[in-house]
């Protein structure tokens, strides 16, 4: 294993960023505050309202073109993009009754594994697997992790690495299994120190958290065996979501993707910070996919993952290509600056 620092003068600029970060967004409703801090997201009738907003919009369209046109239409909204669950509370529309998804191997060395609620990426390396996340509780983790990495041929003793994405003060969704894996198989536990300090001391004394083991520094690398990710900040959801950058193999094909914990911008500070990640890290790296711990996050996961498993010698429908996920990477960027604007930022 070897964790590499790279790029210190954006390191430094980034924790600087983060410590701005006093609000974690809830989409599900435009209308609460985050925790301590305003607004994060414009009203209906800000949105509407906004000149400036719309035409933004008009721009993200312009970029969407034909083939990205349902994208944009998630992003450019007074919420921006919202998890299955959230969409659902949002439309007046009853819960769906959580289940364990069919684990996945979505590219090569990479593999969804889950629930319909929220998911983990398995990557597996010459020398272990790097787990990203780790559902919400140890039952979850014993239940559900193990034996889907079992089912499609992983030992969970492999597991030499969990990355946390995001974590918040009082809840273990993302993080709750992790204390499982670590005293279980001795995988060592890694997450962004802004969030270990936030939620190390406001854990749910029903399910205690990990302590990490090494933190996982936006612009640092992290190598197991034959295979290096590079962790970046995104941060708004949380001080310190990250994004993880993995070399990727389809069918034999080398690509890059990249994991998002969160896709949330509700500063300007926190949208700047994403612009950085994007043009410094994910478009010179040649990034192709967007993948999302939240199954219809970002995409409809349960009907690309359906058409992964049916026919592998198909296109992967999670690859954009890198001029394709570019205007990608600029659609989001545009629908936050519209929001900004929207509630006067």
């Amino acid at each position: 294993m070897r964790i590499e620092k790279t790029r210190l003068t954006l390191v430094v600029g980034v924790l600087g960023t983060a410590m701005t970060v006093l609000a974690t967004l809830d989409s599900a409703n435009a209308q609460r505050r985050g925790r301590g801090g305003p607004p994060t997201v414009p009203t209906q009738e800000q949105w509407e309202a906004s000149a400036e907003a719309q035409s933004r919009v008009a721009t993200a369209m312009t970029l969407a073109g034909s083939d990205l046109r349902p994208q944009a239409e998630s992003f450019c909204s007074a919420t921006g993009p919202l998890r299955l669950a959230l969409a659902r509370q949002a439309a007046g529309l009853p819960p769906i009754e959580n289940y364990t998804i069919e684990p996945t191997r979505v590219f090569d060395n990479m593999y969804f594994i889950g629930m319909s609620s929220q998911n983990t990426w398995a990557i597996t390396t010459s020398e272990g697997i790097i787990l990203l996340d780790t559902l919400n509780s140890a039952d979850e983790a014993r239940d559900v992790i193990v034996p889907s990495l079992q089912k499609v041929g992983l030992d969970p003793a492999d597991i030499e690495y969990i990355v946390i994405g995001h974590g918040h003060p009082g809840q273990s969704d993302h993080t709750g299994g992790a204390l499982y894996l670590q005293q279980t198989y001795g995988a060592k536990v890694m997450m962004h120190p802004l969030d270990a300090a936030q939620v190390l001391p406001n854990q749910r004394p029903d399910r205690p958290l990990a302590t990490p083991d090494s933190d996982a520094i936006p612009g640092e690398t992290l190598t197991l065996g034959d295979t290096t990710v590079t962790f970046v900040h995104i941060p708004g959801h949380t001080p310190g979501s990250l994004g993880v950058i993995v070399p990727v193999t389809y069918n034999g094909t080398p690509h890059t993707v990249m994991t998002f914990a969160a896709t949330q911008m509700p500063t300007r500070e926190t949208l700047m910070q994403f612009e950085r990640t994007f043009y410094e890290f994910a478009r010179p790296m040649n990034v192709e996919a967007a993948l999302n711990f939240h199954a219809g996050g970002l995409q409809d996961d349960f009907t690309l993952l359906e058409s992964i498993r049916n026919d592998r010698s198909a296109p992967n429908p999670y690859l954009y290509g890198p001029e394709r996920f570019d205007r990608w990477m600029s659609i989001m960027i545009e629908c936050g600056r519209a929001r900004l604007a929207a509630m006067g930022r």
